[in-house]
């Protein structure tokens, strides 16, 4: 004797429920993926940043700097022109620039009263981020560089396009 196994035959419902389960969880995960990976730093409307294929990201960045065209800003606050950093002569006037050296020797040392009331210890080096133009002459980015190590900040980081190294 042969039973029929009923293929075919009866009305059958899907359950829905575990299906929603799993959609629920991808959807879950897809928002935390996003979340963690976000950017770090929007980068000034009036710049081309350079592209880079480097994967590597700040932990913890305190203090932007943005160089265009017209400025040299330290968390958006105007501090000199950056015609002026450009007709600096380093032989006679040093790389430093004088008004960027002011303004963030002032934030190192905020950096540091507050790394000491968390009862934290500072490791010496502050952290900055540089947004520079991709036109920008070497020049001027050498002299804001300088700058940003003289005056405490010796974690520099640029602010670049990440393009996918496995293209």
């Amino acid at each position: 004797m042969r039973k029929s196994r009923g293929f075919g035959t009866g009305a059958s419902s899907l359950n829905l429920n575990s299906m929603m389960d799993v959609m629920t969880i991808v959807l879950v995960f897809l928002i935390k993926q996003i979340d963690t990976e976000g950017q770090l730093v929007t980068a000034a409307e009036n710049l081309v940043l350079p592209n880079s294929t480097s994967t590597k990201t700040p932990k913890e960045v305190s203090l932007g700097i943005v160089v265009d065209q017209n400025w040299v800003l330290v968390d958006g606050q105007q501090v000199v022109q950056t015609s002026a950093v450009a007709e600096q002569d380093p032989n006679k006037d040093g790389l430093l620039v004088a008004a960027l050296d002011e303004v963030l020797k002032e934030k190192r040392e905020t950096e540091k009263q507050a790394i000491i009331a968390r009862g934290e210890a500072d490791d010496g080096g502050g952290n900055i981020i540089v947004q520079l133009d991709k036109n920008m002459s070497y020049d001027v980015m050498f002299k804001v560089m300088a700058t940003c190590g003289a005056s405490g900040f010796t974690n520099i980081w640029f602010a670049v396009n990440m393009l996918n190294a496995e293209e």
